[in-house]
């Protein structure tokens, strides 16, 4: 059975289809029925007709993988919005429906309309305003409610619009599903403007991060690298590969994080990226893998952890001696990724699993250093850092630094606490994801967040390496490159972070 993330998924996902159903089924029974101007049914033609295909098209357009074809008519859901707010309006406005229902629908449209404009003339304005901003990112904290973080950065949380009916209902049926979606709009819309003051606030706490200094490092003491590829269930994508590795060489990054996902440790899978890391090696580039969850691993954890755990190490065990990677993570952010994935895991399992996972490795590729990720900042986290800094079995700790609802504000108190943490750490740290979220926050924004991270790891003497997440947008919106193909201003961050650490250590 799924829980967690993956019962709210499937509960979203239905409820989207409900919704599209309601407004391709309405326009067509007002279509038919023909009682209202004939401007009214055109609007309400084109809503009818477009809001499926402008559905797909806003979410392939996300995706490095289908957004360069796409991106060219990603304009067409904006504008399908648009015309959803003319329509819901004017039924208001000739009091077509009752203002109960009709205001409500209005009120949602009018608020997508907008978070649909602000994300698309982001794609043109990198650093908008923060009231601009503030309107999609009020649009996240309110979906972030339920999604937590995902929303964040997910693709898929697509909130539709609503098609208000031309005549008044006759059926206790009909007037409970008015009701019922009247109340659904009502909610959306109110936990939106609630949020859109923090939000805004949100947006303004990135504008001071560029004045972040640098600190000067001997030359190779901090290494620079970019998390590539989408998480790997099979052969790498041709397209994705080649974008990303083109990306690595305009950076002249000294590493490479790639995650593997279970479905991924197929042979032809694993040989396939094999080729590609051992050219990166070539060029003495550092290899970080990270080992991810499948959405089946819930259920065979709670069904017999200690077989699952048995499950896990063989797949470390055939990760090591195929991809031979530099640093291993057995587990891809325990608090976070694996939580959403297996629920809550007692300590001493995780514990058990990468003491394991880590003699194994050790056994295979004495080269290989095994590392552990912090990245929740939580009591669990905290204490599984704590372990991992006692344990023989862990030789690079670490974390993965993102912003969160709060900003940059979010941002600077993950880097406190992170310090804080290694003051009493002696083993080499790793920042083994910086993140930030352009869709939310602005482009402009996540070059100044990805900036604050990079400064603030100079500034750390334990941290021998830094990996930007990631490339491109694969499964979440983060990523150096837009779906279109275009750079993000972030890449000529990372860039120029990595010119003045070279010039410091040439000038030495």
């Amino acid at each position: 059975m799924p829980r967690g993330y993956d019962v709210l998924a499937l509960g979203y996902a239905a409820l989207s289809v409900l919704v599209l159903l309601w407004d391709v089924l309405l326009a067509g029974q007002i279509a038919r029925a023909r009682r209202q101007s004939r401007l009214f049914l055109a609007l309400t033609a084109i809503c009818g007709l477009f809001v499926v295909p402008a559905a797909l098209i806003v979410v392939a357009s996300n995706s490095m993988l289908t957004g360069r074809a796409i991106h060219l008519v990603a304009w067409i859901w904006p504008v399908t919005l648009g015309v959803f707010v003319a329509q819901s309006g004017y039924a208001l406005a000739r009091r077509l429906v009752t203002p109960l229902f009709a205001v409500p629908i209005f009120a949602l449209n009018v608020l997508l309309f907008a978070a649909a404009v602000v994300r698309y003339t982001g794609e043109f304005v990198p650093d908008l305003p923060s009231f601009l901003l503030g309107v999609e990112g009020a649009q996240a904290s309110a979906l972030g409610l339920l999604f937590g973080r995902a929303a964040l950065a997910s693709p898929l949380l697509l909130v539709l619009p609503l098609l208000s009916p031309a005549f008044r209902a006759r059926w206790r049926v009909t007037k409970s599903v008015r009701a019922l979606l009247a109340i659904a709009a009502s909610a959306v819309v109110t936990l939106t403007l609630m949020e859109y003051p923090r939000a805004v606030h949100a947006a303004q706490t990135f504008s001071d991060m560029l004045e972040e200094r640098l600190q000067e490092r001997p030359k190779d003491d901090l290494l620079l690298g970019v998390r590539i590829l989408p998480a790997v269930t099979s052969a790498p994508p041709p397209a994705a590969l080649a974008r990303d590795l083109a990306l690595t060489d305009t950076l002249d990054i000294g590493a490479v994080s790639v995650t593997v996902l279970p479905r991924g440790v197929t042979a032809f899978a694993l040989d396939s990226l094999a080729l590609t890391l051992d050219n990166l090696r070539r060029d003495s580039v550092l290899i970080v893998v990270s080992l991810g969850y499948g959405r089946a691993d819930g259920d065979l954890y709670r069904r017999s952890p200690s077989e699952y755990l048995t499950r896990r190490l063989q797949i470390v065990d055939r990760v090591v001696r195929r991809l031979r990677p530099d640093v291993l993570l057995p587990a891809l952010d325990p608090s976070a990724a694996g939580a959403e994935v297996l629920g809550r895991v007692p300590l001493e399992w995780w514990q058990s699993y990468l003491t394991r996972a880590s003699a194994l490795t050790h056994r295979v590729r004495p080269r290989t250093r095994v590392g552990l990720a912090a990245s929740t900042f939580s009591v669990e986290d905290s204490a599984l850092y704590a372990w991992g800094e006692r344990s023989d079995a862990i030789d690079v700790l670490g974390f993965s630094i993102a912003t969160s609802f709060g900003g940059g504000a979010s941002l600077v108190a993950r880097h406190r606490v992170a310090a804080r943490w290694m003051q009493r750490s002696r083993k080499p740290q790793w920042v083994f994801s910086a993140r930030a979220f352009p869709r939310t926050f602005g482009e402009a924004n996540q070059a100044r967040a990805i900036w604050a991270t990079l400064a603030w790891a100079t500034r750390q003497s334990q941290v021998r390496g830094v990996i930007v997440d990631g490339a491109g947008d694969y499964e979440t919106l983060v990523g150096l490159r837009a779906p279109s193909g275009r750079l993000r201003p972030a890449v000529a961050m990372v860039d120029r972070v990595r010119r003045a650490l070279a010039e410091a250590a040439e000038a030495r």
